[in-house]
């Protein structure tokens, strides 16, 4: 499952360096990821086109791909502006475990699959579990003021951005456009815009050159591939279990971090066996043989879906 393997993969990678990145770190790290991705993914599809290899396209693709670079940048963005006014295990845990809540959501609206019952016990028990293990990383926090409930909308806004990033590489699967295609255009946006977030908060210090052949592996290992991996997955997974199964991050985040550095916490996690207890419970459970999964289409538009990730 491509999404298992960029979750653990993230995880890994994010557990590892855990305590040596400050803010401006992580964003730097980030902006690298996302630029490298772009680089790289175009130079794959030149080289296809270049040697005669087929390269998966599609008509019509021009709208989704920059909803995908909007959508992107705005979950991008509304992280990193949520992480300077909460911490950021709670920032993290609210944006996944809004995720598959929003997918629900935007179901009943007519966008994508209609809830089922099972989908809205799936989404509590989440956001029950996510919370808590939250609760567990930060405490109150202060959250009951202005910056911390702007924080909070921030990660809220952040969480439903991925929903819809996820119901959008739904109806890019369905399409049959190339997940090399899409991740080569999707992240122009964001690193423009992380970049002058960046620099607008005073960059990544004064010797980031020297760091910065690090930062790109660092990047390539924790960004690029994993969201790859992911953007594979979410063109070929239902957009609520894929949700579903992102809530898991934070939680396989701080078992990497006990694992690399120490800190072991029983209840934390026996929160986190529940939490991605209650992820597999939904994520193995059999979906619907009918019902779409993505963004809406005309009659003219749709294709056959492609089998799902399980």
């Amino acid at each position: 499952m491509s999404i298992v393997a960029s979750v653990l993969l993230q995880a890994t990678v994010y557990g590892l360096v855990s305590g040596r990145l400050g803010a401006a770190d992580s964003l730097a790290l980030s902006c690298a990821g996302f630029g490298t991705a772009a680089v790289v993914f175009n130079v794959v599809l030149l080289v296809r086109r270049r040697g005669g290899g087929a390269v998966a396209q599609s008509e019509r693709v021009t709208g989704p791909l920059l909803a995908m670079n909007a959508l992107t940048a705005v979950t991008f963005l509304g992280f990193y502006a949520a992480l300077s006014w909460i911490p950021s295990g709670l920032a993290t845990a609210i944006e996944t475990t809004v995720g598959p809540l929003a997918v629900a959501l935007l179901g009943l609206a007519g966008v994508g699959r209609r809830p089922t019952g099972r989908a809205w016990a799936g989404c509590a028990a989440l956001v029950v579990f996510g919370l808590a293990v939250a609760w567990r990383f930060t405490g109150t926090a202060d959250l009951g003021s202005i910056t911390g409930l702007a924080g909070i909308g921030l990660a809220v806004l952040a969480g439903t951005g991925a929903a819809l990033l996820a119901l959008v590489s739904a109806d890019l699967g369905r399409r049959g456009v190339d997940p090399v295609r899409v991740t080569a255009h999707r992240f122009h946006l964001t690193y423009l815009c992380g970049g002058v977030l960046l620099a607008a908060t005073g960059g990544a210090g004064h010797r980031w050159a020297a760091g910065l052949p690090a930062l790109v592996a660092t990047g390539v290992l924790a960004v690029t591939i994993p969201l790859f991996l992911l953007q594979r997955g979410l063109q070929r997974t239902d957009p609520m279990v894929a949700m579903v199964l992102l809530t898991t991050l934070p939680g396989a985040t701080y078992l990497a971090e006990t694992a690399f550095h120490g800190g072991f916490d029983p209840a934390t996690l026996a929160l986190i066996c529940c939490l991605v207890a209650a992820a597999a419970w939904y994520a193995r459970s059999p979906r619907p043989a009918s019902g779409r999964s993505g963004v809406r289409q005309s009659s003219a538009e749709r294709v056959p879906a492609v089998r799902q990730e399980q």
